[in-house]
C-alpha cells in the first residue's frame, strides 16, 4: 500500500495531465451519503452506493477518496441473526445482540485505510468502517474492500487537494473520531472563510490538530460543544462558520446533510426505494435509502429519484431509528449574514453537463451562454468557418454559439475539430522529457477533415492560465487551420477563490497580465478572442429559473459575497 501511495504522488509530481482540469484550475471534493434505517450487519448497501455515487463524481475531485460505513447492532436484522444462528450452532439461543460486536480501530483520522476489526463482547453500540487512500475511486476500492464496509448507512468524499503540503494521508476524507457522544464521521466540500480566526482560538487552548486541513476544525466544534444533543451540537457548530460548506456528518443515531447559508456549493436529495419484489423477498430490507450527493448525476448511476435541493442554510437531521419517509426528517436553519450567492463557476465548467444543480440543468445553462455569446462576439465574416468546441465541458457552449450565429445570418458550421483522449493515464516523464507541447497533444488530438484549410473559431468554457489555450491554437494551427479565433463562453477569470474551488496565485492568471483581450490573443496565438460579459452569463443562466437570483462570481469581478480576512491568500491549509 505504501508503494502504491508514493507511486500515486510521483505520477503525480511528475505529470497532471490525467486530472479533468481547467489550466490550473481545480475543484476541491465531491461527497456523497447514504441514510437509511437498513443499518445492521447483513445491510452492506452503503458503502457499494457511495462507491457509485463517487464515481459518478470523479471529475470533481481525483487525487484521493474515501468511504466510511456505520454498523448499527442494535439493529441487526431478522437475515443477519439467522445467519448468525447457524454460524454459532450450538450456541444459537445465545442473545445475539449483546454478542455480536465490533471493536474499530479509532486513531483518529489515521493516514492510512482504515478498518474496523472485530472483538467479541466489546461494549460499543457502533462499529465505523472507514476505507481511504490517494487515488481514483475505482483505484482505492475493490469488491474485497467494499464487502468489509458493513452497514447501510454512510457517508463518502472525493478530493483534489490545493497545496503542496495539503498531499499528505492525513486529509484524506471522510475524518472518523471519537468523542464523549460516540463516533462522528465528516466528509466536507468548500472552504471555510473564517477557519484562521476559529483556529487560533483552538491553538490558544492546547486542541491538537490531526491535518492541515480546515474541515477538521468543525469536528473540534462539536466535539467542544455544550450542548446536550448531538442535532444542537451540530447545529451551535455550523452555525460558527463562514464561507462553503456542503457537508454530510454520520453519527450512530443521526445523519446530517448541511450548507452554508451562502449555498455555495451544490447538495442534493434522493430516494431509492425498494420494489414491491425486494420488499417480499426481504422485508427486514424495506426502509427506503435517502441518498445526497454534490450532483445529481449521482444519482441517475444507483437509480435514485431526486427530490430537492438541499436549501442554502439548511441542515437536515435524520434520525436514523426513524426515517422510513422524508415527513419524519428535521429541518434546521443556520443563520444568514450575507445572503445567498451559489457559485456560478459550477455552471461554467466544473459541474458535469448532465447534472442538475441550483436549481437548472448545467447543459442547459452552458447552451444558452453559447447563444450569448454569438450575440456578443459573433464568428468572422468570411467562408470555410467552423466552430469547434474544446472537449467536453464546451460542448454545449459552441454548439449554441453555432448555432446563434446562424440565426444572425453568419455562415458557418459546428464540428468536431478536437478529439479528446480519456485514457491519458499516468505517464513518468523525464525531465529532459518534459515538453508541454507533447503533454497537449497526448490529452488532445486533431480532425484534419474539420481544420486543414478553414477558418477555426474555437469555443472554451473559460481561460485561467492560457497555458493550455496557446497549446491548442498552435495544435491548429501546426494542423492547417488558415485561421484560429478564440470564445471564451465566461468572463476573464481574474481573482482567487475562497469558497471550494483552486486557482492560481492572481499573478499567473492571463488575465491580468494584459491590458486588454487584444494582448491575451497575441499571446495565445489567435488572432481575436473575445469574453462572455459578467451581464451576458448572469441573463444565461437566468433564462434557466434557477433556484437563486443572486450570485457569486468573485473569481470574475472581485466582489466576494463573504468578507475575507486581509492578507488572506487562497491556500487556506497552510499553517
Amino acid at each position: 500500500m505504501e508503494h502504491k501511495r508514493e507511486t500515486w504522488m510521483a505520477a503525480m509530481d511528475e505529470d497532471d495531465t490525467h486530472r479533468e482540469t481547467k489550466d490550473g484550475a481545480y475543484p476541491k471534493c465531491a461527497v456523497f451519503g447514504v441514510a437509511s434505517g437498513n443499518r445492521g450487519p447483513a445491510d452492506g448497501q452503503g458503502a457499494q452506493l457511495c462507491y457509485f455515487g463517487l464515481h459518478a463524481q470523479q471529475h470533481r475531485g481525483q487525487e484521493s477518496a474515501g468511504v466510511l460505513s456505520m454498523e448499527i447492532h442494535d439493529a441487526v436484522s431478522a437475515a443477519s441473526k439467522k445467519r448468525k444462528r447457524e454460524e454459532i450452532g450450538k450456541n444459537g439461543d445465545r442473545d445475539l445482540g449483546r454478542g455480536w460486536h465490533s471493536h474499530p480501530n479509532l486513531t483518529a483520522l489515521h493516514p492510512r485505510g482504515m478498518q474496523a476489526f472485530r472483538k467479541s463482547n466489546a461494549p460499543t453500540r457502533a462499529s465505523p468502517h472507514l476505507h481511504k487512500d490517494f487515488g481514483l475511486v475505482t483505484d482505492v476500492f475493490s469488491k474485497e474492500i467494499l464487502s468489509t464496509l458493513k452497514g447501510g448507512c454512510s457517508i463518502g468524499h472525493t478530493r483534489y487537494s490545493t497545496s503542496g503540503s495539503d498531499k499528505t494521508p492525513h486529509n484524506i476524507q471522510p475524518f472518523l473520531v471519537k468523542y464523549k457522544d460516540g463516533h462522528v464521521g465528516l466528509a466536507h466540500n468548500g472552504d471555510i472563510s473564517n477557519f484562521r480566526k476559529i483556529q487560533e482560538q483552538f491553538v490558544k487552548a492546547g486542541t491538537l490538530f490531526h491535518s492541515t486541513s480546515d474541515s477538521e476544525l468543525i469536528l473540534h466544534l462539536i466535539s467542544r460543544s455544550q450542548k446536550k444533543t448531538q442535532p444542537e451540537q451540530v447545529l451551535e457548530a455550523l452555525s460558527m462558520l463562514e464561507g462553503a460548506f456542503s457537508i454530510l456528518i454520520i453519527t450512530e443515531r443521526y445523519f446530517f446533510a448541511g450548507r452554508d447559508p451562502n449555498g455555495f456549493r451544490p447538495l442534493h436529495m434522493a430516494v431509492l426505494e425498494k420494489s414491491k419484489s425486494d420488499i417480499k423477498e426481504a422485508p427486514e430490507h424495506a426502509n427506503p435509502q435517502f441518498c445526497f450527493a454534490s450532483e445529481t448525476c449521482a444519482f441517475d448511476l444507483i437509480g435514485a429519484k431526486f427530490l430537492r435541493e438541499v436549501e442554502p442554510g439548511e441542515l437536515i437531521c435524520i434520525d436514523l431509528n426513524n426515517c422510513a419517509k422524508t415527513s419524519d426528517f428535521k429541518s434546521y436553519r443556520l443563520p444568514r449574514k450575507y445572503g445567498i450567492s451559489p457559485c456560478i463557476f459550477e455552471y461554467v465548467y466544473f459541474a458535469r453537463a448532465d447534472s442538475y444543480i441550483f436549481g437548472s440543468a448545467v447543459d442547459d445553462v452552458r447552451y444558452r451562454s453559447g447563444q450569448q455569446l454569438a450575440r456578443e462576439a459573433p464568428v468572422p465574416r468570411g467562408d470555410n468557418v467552423v466552430v469547434i468546441p474544446v472537449p467536453t465541458s464546451a460542448n454545449a457552449a459552441a454548439l449554441g454559439f453555432a448555432n446563434e450565429c446562424q440565426k444572425m445570418g453568419y455562415k458557418c458550421r459546428y464540428d468536431l475539430g478536437l478529439v479528446r483522449n480519456n485514457y491519458v493515464g499516468r505517464t513518468f516523464i523525464t525531465p529532459g522529457q518534459a515538453d508541454r507541447a507533447l503533454k497537449v497533444r497526448r490529452k488532445f488530438g486533431v480532425s484534419k477533415r474539420v481544420v486543414e484549410g478553414n477558418i477555426i473559431v474555437m469555443v472554451d468554457d473559460s481561460i485561467v492560465r492560457g497555458t493550455t489555450s496557446m497549446r491548442l491554437v498552435t495544435l491548429l494551427k501546426e494542423h492547417g487551420a488558415k485561421e484560429v479565433h478564440f470564445r471564451s463562453a465566461s468572463p476573464p477569470v481574474k481573482n482567487p477563490c475562497f469558497f471550494g474551488m483552486d486557482f492560481p496565485d492572481p499573478k499567473e492568471l492571463i488575465a491580468n497580465k494584459h491590458a486588454d483581450t487584444k494582448g491575451i490573443a497575441q499571446q495565445i496565438g489567435a488572432k481575436t478572442l473575445s469574453y462572455l460579459s459578467w451581464e451576458g452569463l448572469k441573463s444565461a443562466v437566468m433564462e434557466t429559473k434557477p433556484s437563486s437570483k443572486t450570485w457569486c462570481g468573485a473569481c470574475f469581478t472581485g466582489n466576494y459575497p463573504v468578507p475575507v480576512p486581509t492578507g488572506k491568500t487562497n491556500k487556506l491549509h497552510d499553517w
